[in-house]
């Protein structure tokens, strides 16, 4: 009698949970919406900045006589960084320093230029095939730009219309 019984509580028991053996995944959906919003909102943001070149125009045509006027050139080599003028020749080489290019130099150089020239706004960079990408942006960032001194964050104009050509050899 205690067997009928037994076997009883066996049929209820399974006829009570049966279909409940499925997975459960609304706790697995809330944790990963919670994950989600998690990293949504502790996610870094960069800044990322677009600058428009002006790359040479490949004609086969003579270039057009221009008036005499300062054609500013920057060219990257492996040892130095020489401002040229086109139309004149080198204008000022500042050498490699132990930390690298000299920057500084070349961002007081620039705008003694702009300053006898402030109507020009372009220029051109002439890097060596050997030039890392880093080197060429930050060349292009101190001929484009150059920090205030008076304010942390605020920067003034010298040349913002760059193009970029390959170095002569």
């Amino acid at each position: 009698m205690k067997s009928k019984s037994l076997g009883r509580v066996r049929r209820n028991h399974a006829r009570y949970h049966k279909g409940r053996d499925e997975l459960n995944i609304v706790p697995m959906i809330d944790m990963m919406v919670i994950l989600v919003f998690f990293l949504i909102f502790t996610a870094v943001f960069s800044k990322t900045n677009i600058l428009q070149l002006n790359l040479p125009a490949t004609s086969t045509s003579p270039p057009v006589d221009l008036p005499k006027t300062l054609k500013l050139e920057v060219i990257i080599r492996p040892d130095d960084v020489v401002v040229n003028d086109r139309n004149s020749g080198p204008l000022k080489i500042f050498p490699n320093t132990a930390s690298g290019l000299d920057l500084d130099g070349l961002s007081e150089f620039i705008r003694q230029v702009k300053s006898q020239f402030p109507q020009m706004t372009d220029a051109t960079i002439l890097p060596s095939p050997a030039t890392s990408y880093d080197t060429l942006v930050q060349v292009m960032d101190t001929v484009r730009v150059y920090q205030l001194p008076v304010a942390p964050f605020s920067k003034a104009e010298l040349f913002p219309d760059i193009a970029i050509a390959d170095a002569p050899t």
